[in-house]
């Protein structure tokens, strides 16, 4: 009996060792230097992306752009109060939505583009009906539905699925909406401030937010209780989040002018892209379709291009004359888009 109980006590005292070596590992310093000893041998990825298309036609500032589920329609946001929508391979205007309030800060398509969704000072997700083609432009479209139930501006968005969409707000929580009911199905509270962007966890039922209490949350949509992870790390405001397509890992930005790629299976950070040399806030983040390149946009007027694997900056996209304030890749990965203040979006390939 003596031995087993000798046992037990080891078998503690190696549970708690195995404890201390996993937060020494989680360990920011530390998990750099394994990283840079895991990457030595690694080149940096030949990124020599050039702007291929220009899409001019905002008067204001752009401040949310969107991929449709094809690889070559963009939505566009602007502050001179409408949505556009875009054949980016071709640079010409497809529709033009006017909207009610030209204070938007944010834009969607749905998963069938059928739909769009856009909010922003207003504190209204406005949800429209986009006509079948040879239907002619829609002008002065009436909205579909008007999603009211948040008391700050809207920041972010993203539709679940062509009858479901999640935003967030600056009243520091995110809403699950029934578009076809009209109603809020779940509000998910745990952010202490702002939430400022959501991005969709690919093959799962999770999604990441992030605030300006300088965390992100991950989110089970189908539990509002459900505040699965928090993810510390920034020392600011975190202004995006994006979720890599194999669904295993995320990045956040802000205005630390820092990114940093978060593992959900290991529940730590695994790198962090930052240079001395910029200093500036971070407006937009994205994944490239394979993961290997993350790009993001900055308040210095530039996209820079980081190597997910070595953490090295490969590549400064320099075009855009104002604040870059958003971007995104396609769903075939062979273009990315960038939109700034200086009212053009910017096809890069």
């Amino acid at each position: 009996m003596s031995n087993f109980t000798k046992q037990i006590e080891q078998n503690f005292k190696d549970i708690d060792a195995l404890k201390s070596k996993l937060l020494e590992l989680r360990d920011p310093e530390n998990l750099q230097a394994v990283l840079s000893d895991g990457c030595t041998g690694v080149k940096d990825f030949t990124s020599n992306l050039k702007s291929c298309k220009i899409l001019a036609g905002h008067f204001g500032k752009i401040y949310a752009m969107d991929w449709g589920a094809d690889e070559k329609t963009v939505l566009s946001a602007a502050q001179d109060g409408s949505l556009i929508l875009w054949d980016a391979m071709l640079a010409y205007k497809k529709d033009v939505i006017n909207l009610r309030s030209s204070w938007v800060m944010t834009c969607a398509m749905s998963p069938n583009g059928s739909a769009t969704v856009s909010g922003g000072l207003d504190n209204i997700a406005t949800i429209y009906k986009m006509p079948e083609d040879g239907e002619g432009g829609t002008g002065d479209l009436k909205p579909y539905k008007q999603l009211l139930e948040h008391t700050g501006y809207l920041s972010g968005s993203v539709f679940l699925d062509d009858n479901k969409v999640i935003t967030s707000s600056g009243d520091a929580c995110a809403i699950l909406w029934d578009i076809e009911a009209g109603t809020h199905i779940s509000k998910f509270q745990g952010h202490t401030s702002d939430v400022m962007d959501v991005s969709l966890l690919a093959d799962s039922n999770l999604f990441v937010s992030g605030s300006c209490d300088m965390v992100a949350k991950v989110w089970d949509h189908r539990d509002a209780k459900a505040d699965v992870m928090t993810f510390p790390g920034h020392e600011s405001d975190i202004n995006a989040v994006d979720g890599s397509r194999n669904g295993n890992t995320f990045i956040s930005a802000g205005d630390d002018s820092s990114i940093i790629m978060h593992d959900v299976r290991s529940y730590g950070p695994l790198q962090t892209y930052s240079s001395p040399t910029v200093i500036s806030s971070i407006t937009s983040v994205v994944f490239s379709a394979s993961s290997r390149v993350i790009y993001g946009g900055y308040d210095d007027y530039h996209c820079y291009v980081w190597d997910t694997l070595t953490g090295n900056q490969i590549q400064s996209l320099d075009d855009h004359t104002n604040r870059v304030s958003c971007l995104g890749v396609n769903i075939t990965g062979n273009a990315m888009c960038t939109g700034g203040w200086d009212q053009i979006l910017r096809v890069w390939a």
